[in-house]
């Protein structure tokens, strides 16, 4: 079989199991997706079948995105499996073919498809879940005005009770407040909070240990007020780390968004491990996909010599799954700062796809 030909079957093959697989798992996530908006929203809300389904497809691309690796495995796990039981493997193999030209084509789409994600598929779920929470919050009667910034909810406990901090918006650059209100409550007798003063301003900058507050005015729960002047200063224990994360979060954010913010923040002074854990795992995700493909192969090339079919696509899900496994583990030290971001992010494909090449070459190669 000329190499050009078998490339276009391989291919063929391989993208016939990519979208049986692609078809199967996403049918289920969408559906467990739909169930879990119907229990959330559709029993707080009047709103129709096709209007739950909608917001659920404007998820799709980002729940696509996360199975990815597993559609690979299971895809080109099955595209192989049934080669081996039609014996054109054995075919492929007995004309001379080796294991590596046979694998060119699932390779080159996991590679291909890997950098199609990074780049397009994952900036298309960052605007999707925008899309969605935008649609959500209009059904659930949330009012916002599309081109304000964010609202800004904080909580902070004290000895004395608690500290309610509300904000127009944050200024992520310089950790400022726009129109802030904070909101003292104290311990009553019974252990109830009990409303002591509030405090509002025009803006509020958070320093280590305070916020600098400009124009504020200290209002009494028997409302009178007092003018702070221009400039005071509120004790607080939030830092500025956590008000940076808890305004931006990792998995919101696409992939060209990512160099920017973690530029900012490094300039601020701020850790930014977590934003670049997910710069490179997004960058590995090809490498991901490669080596989910490589493990199906490793599962599947050797069927029509050894047998045990189910055995070995039994051990290839398994060697799957434990791959992720690890790679979520290195991505919760690398989060914590035990690991470097890129080492976190790369190592678990990089040796995953090591070890599968070297299983191939030692079985099929010798």
């Amino acid at each position: 079989m000329p190499l050009s030909l078998l490339n276009r079957y391989m291919f063929l093959q391989t993208l016939l199991g990519l979208a049986i697989a692609l078809l199967v798992v996403g049918a289920v996530i969408i559906l467990v997706d739909f169930v879990e908006l119907s229990r959330s929203i559709g029993t707080r809300v009047d709103i129709g079948a096709i209007d739950l389904l909608g917001l659920t497809l404007l998820k799709a691309p980002s729940l696509i995105e996360t199975t990815l690796p597993f559609v690979f495995l299971f895809g080109v796990l099955s595209a192989l499996f049934q080669l081996s039981r039609r014996s054109e493997l054995i075919v492929m193999r007995g004309s001379g073919m080796s294991a590596w030209r046979i694998l060119n084509a699932p390779m080159f789409l996991a590679i291909i498809v890997g950098v199609f994600s990074t780049t397009t598929l994952n900036p298309l779920g960052a605007a999707g879940n925008a899309a969605f929470e935008r649609q959500r919050d209009a059904l659930m009667d949330v009012r916002r005005d599309p081109n304000a910034e964010e609202p800004v909810w904080l909580r902070e406990v004290n000895q004395a009770g608690f500290t309610v901090i509300a904000a127009r918006a944050l200024v992520e650059d310089t950790q400022t407040l726009q129109n802030p209100a904070f909101l003292f409550f104290t311990n009553s007798e019974n252990g109830g909070p009990r409303f002591d003063h509030r405090i509002d301003a025009d803006t509020a900058q958070l320093h280590d240990g305070f916020w600098e507050i400009r124009n504020g005015i200290d209002r009494a729960s028997d409302s009178s007020s007092v003018n702070l002047g221009a400039q005071s200063q509120i004790n607080t224990s939030i830092n500025r780390q956590a008000l940076f994360e808890r305004s931006r979060s990792p998995e919101g954010l696409s992939l060209w968004d990512l160099p920017e913010l973690i530029k900012t923040a490094e300039d601020a002074g701020l850790a930014t491990e977590t934003y670049e854990l997910r710069l490179h795992s997004l960058l590995a995700f090809p490498l991901t996909l490669l080596a989910a493909t490589l493990i199906a192969a490793g599962a599947t090339l050797r069927l029509h010599r050894l047998g045990g079919a189910a055995a070995f696509a039994i051990s290839g899900g398994i060697a799957g799954f434990v791959m992720f496994f690890f790679q979520e583990l290195l991505s919760s030290m690398g989060a914590t700062g035990a690991l470097p971001p890129s080492t976190a992010a790369w190592a678990a494909p990089a040796l995953t796809a090591l070890l599968a090449l070297i299983y191939i070459a030692s079985t099929e190669d010798g």
